[in-house]
């Protein structure tokens, strides 16, 4: 692929992005891409075969990266504040994916069935890294609450799609996180 090529496909990769978000997966069509990237559904169709494949490259490297922190987590290579981190820097690369992965499902007809296993899985793995080994129910609540933690705080913290996330704040996240997963002893 030339540079040339390479610089239009991450273009139609940025605009998909955007109308993604703005307009769901299935609220934009291969021509709203094409208009806004300023050429025809023919010449886009040159870069990307379809819509899907579109979705898949803007959800291949972040979806491949998740899978790997729940790999390490499993072998035990990953303690849980190193956990929260890598789930921070997941949510701050994907913060405009995950509206449109988490809520649409004809987006995850698309892309579960190419993970290695079930999201569910993956995520349940996730919560165990931090959890811990035979976790008490408190201990899976609070699991969750640290990973809802990251995620909603991150994404607020951040504000819009091109907001960057202030060291300040990343700290202040990550400490919140780890309190909820480690609330201080009662004596």
């Amino acid at each position: 692929m030339s540079k040339r090529s390479g610089d239009t496909s991450e273009r139609i990769l940025s605009i998909a992005r955007e109308l993604f978000g703005s307009r769901g997966y299935t609220g934009t069509s291969i021509a709203d891409i094409a208009t806004e990237l300023g050429t025809t559904p023919a010449a886009l169709y040159y870069h990307f075969r379809s819509k899907a494949d579109i979705l898949n490259a803007l959800v291949a490297e972040p979806l491949a990266a998740y899978v790997r922190l729940a790999d390490r987590t499993v072998a035990g290579k990953t303690a849980p504040a190193e956990l929260l981190q890598a789930f921070l820097d997941f949510t701050v690369e994907t913060r405009t994916l995950l509206p449109i992965v988490g809520s649409d499902p004809s987006v995850r007809a698309i892309i579960d069935p190419q993970l290695p296993r079930r999201p569910d899985e993956i995520f349940a793995a996730l919560l165990a890294g931090l959890a811990g080994p035979r976790p008490s129910r408190a201990g899976k609540i609070r699991a969750q609450a640290a990973f809802a933690v990251v995620k909603e705080a991150t994404v607020g913290a951040m504000g819009s799609a091109h907001d960057s996330l202030r060291p300040a704040d990343r700290a202040e996240i990550l400490a919140a996180a780890l309190r909820a997963l480690n609330p201080p002893s009662d004596g």
